[in-house]
């Protein structure tokens, strides 16, 4: 193999060594100047607002340059090329704002993330040029022996993956600047060499590795469709509705949203969305990496791993085909392997397949132990962080601070005589000024107090009972309840806990916070999530019709 190195920024070319390189020098400029520049039951209408259609509006909330995150990269190049490239370079882990990943604000261009984008790049061109085969199918070409086949192959190229990549066709100016540059590097090295090159500097272009929107046209629409409902680029049917104009009306957006959400990649969209949400990934941390033995001595990564697998596939399975809040809080389904069978103390399954997990003692993903665990020490529950983590995340409540000076630490076990966890935080939090804040904290959090560190069901702790009961105040979420169960099945039916879904989905898609303009369709999205009883797949089709998602600001940066 030949090492190729530019030279400058018009691409002249050396050859030098053992194999191909791209410099990002001109990505870098780049990208300074784009940072510098379904439901039958109606309630309120969306017709009633203005912009049916993508337009550019003076009252559009911020359209912030955002870039694609690490999962939504690796989405991409799987989803346009067709194959995962083993080893390949994984871009950086993204920040996370507001609980999720992809806010504009903690996109800043690093050397790390610039370097991993390069190597990256080198990597999958590396590898599709490796093998003839695998060649032909990226280009949509089978020869390309004559300086005609090359420019068919070329021309092939620029109108399949160079498409898909950019999420939109190629200007006549860029294709010809594409064009000239294969035929150049083709006389200085060969066309497989020339072809790699140019997919390094396809998969580093800043209009690949971040959403430009500032055209209100449809396929800045497409790419915003297609990163909230798939989180990754449009396909082929997306990008020919925009390019025929056929993505410029509510309906036509909403067409388009429906297949999408039938679409096997509409799984993935909704496993981001609610592993971030509800903070299920804080199983992978190191600290929940083993249980104390007393709690389980089998403990490992594998566990980890198969709990959080687990999760994964109750919400993709339940989201895509009974798309409800409700069952996300409430369903019984499970898809098993033996470790986690082993966690759930299921003896009888089929490996892959679903089966329904007992009714007495798990109900939703709440009471999964990709969550229990997550909300636990090594060695004890924390009743304070579980109650926290369901006022946070599905209520919407932030949590007050304690007191400088107050001690924070978990509550230990007595030397002599035994304690269960709930007495021994209901009585270290009964002083003021803890008293207070930790009445609803621990109200929720011990309603899951069945439920080991591990996830484990339980009946007694150090031979006591445990007493899962609590007088719930948070909201609409009030009164006497006993258990998870119990608490899981309100939390399904809480007004407040869908009106903060409504707004979580809302901040997800929007890559930050709503502004005080966008208002007024927020409380119309939100009427009608709850009206709907919680149809996640019907706010999805609202939200992407809804005037904000069909607009741009005036002077979009």
């Amino acid at each position: 193999m030949l090492r190729i190195e530019t030279v400058d920024y018009n691409h002249s070319v050396r050859v030098t060594g053992a194999h191909f390189g791209f410099s990002l020098r001109l990505t870098w400029l780049m990208l300074s100047v784009l940072l510098g520049a379904c439901r039958s039951r109606e309630v309120t209408a969306l017709d009633s607002f203005p912009s049916p259609t993508l337009s550019t509006s003076s009252s559009a909330g911020p359209a912030p340059l955002r870039r694609l995150t690490r999962r939504q990269y690796e989405n991409v190049s799987a989803d346009v090329f067709g194959f995962v490239v083993p080893g390949q370079e994984s871009l950086p882990d993204d920040p996370i704002i507001g609980g999720f990943e992809g806010a504009a604000e903690a996109q800043s261009p690093s050397e790390l993330f610039v370097s991993r984008a390069q190597r990256s790049a080198e990597q999958l061109a590396t590898y599709v040029v490796a093998d003839r085969t695998r060649l032909s199918r990226v280009l949509g070409c089978e020869r390309w022996s004559s300086e005609g086949d090359q420019r068919l192959c070329t021309d092939a190229l620029i109108n399949g993956v160079a498409r898909r990549l950019f999420r939109r066709p190629l200007s006549a100016e860029k294709a010809a600047r594409l064009r000239e540059d294969v035929m150049r590097w083709t006389t200085a090295v060969d066309f497989e060499g020339a072809m790699q090159l140019t997919l390094e500097r396809l998969l580093q272009s800043p209009e690949v590795l971040y959403r430009p929107e500032k055209a209100a046209d449809g396929f800045a629409l497409a790419s915003r469709l297609s990163f909230l409902l798939w989180e990754s680029a449009p396909d082929d049917e997306l990008l020919n509705e925009a390019v025929a104009g056929r993505l410029s009306t509510r309906e036509q957006v909403r067409t388009q949203a429906t297949r999408m959400l039938n679409d096997v990649k509409a799984r993935r969209a909704m496993w981001n969305f609610h592993r971030q949400w509800l903070g299920l990934e804080r199983l992978m941390l190191d600290e929940h990496a083993v249980r104390t033995p007393e709690l389980d001595a089998s403990w490992t990564a594998a566990s980890q791993q198969a709990a959080l697998a687990e999760t994964q596939a109750f919400v993709e399975h339940v989201m895509a085909e009974e798309g409800t809040l409700a069952a996300l809080l409430t369903s019984r389904r499970a898809w098993l392997d033996a470790e986690s069978a082993r966690l759930y103390g299921v003896t009888t399954f089929q490996p892959g397949q679903e089966t329904v997990l007992d009714g007495t003692q798990r109900s939703g993903v709440l009471t999964r132990v990709a969550f229990l665990a997550s909300t636990s020490h090594r060695g004890a529950t924390s009743p304070p962080i579980r109650g926290n983590a369901l006022g946070l995340k599905l209520l919407c409540r932030q949590p007050t601070p304690p007191p400088a000076g107050i001690d924070t630490t978990p509550p230990a076990k007595p030397a002599t005589g035994a304690r269960t966890t709930r007495q021994l935080y209901a009585e270290r939090t009964a002083p003021q000024p803890c008293a207070g804040c930790h009445f609803s904290l621990n109200a929720l959090g011990f309603g899951f107090e069945h439920y080991d560190a591990a996830g484990k069901f339980r009946t007694t702790e150090d031979g006591l009972p445990v007493d899962a009961t609590m007088t719930a105040s948070v909201g609409d979420v009030d009164g006497p309840l006993d258990g998870a169960l119990e608490l899981s099945a309100r939390l399904a039916q809480s007004k407040d806990v869908q009106t903060c879904a409504t707004q979580m989905w809302i901040r997800h898609a929007l890559g930050r916070a709503p502004v005080e303009a966008e208002r007024p369709w927020m409380d119309v999205l939100t009427t009608r999530f709850v009206a709907s009883e919680g149809d996640v797949k019907g706010l999805l089709l609202d939200l992407v019709s809804s005037p904000t998602f069909l607009s741009v600001p005036a002077e979009a940066p």
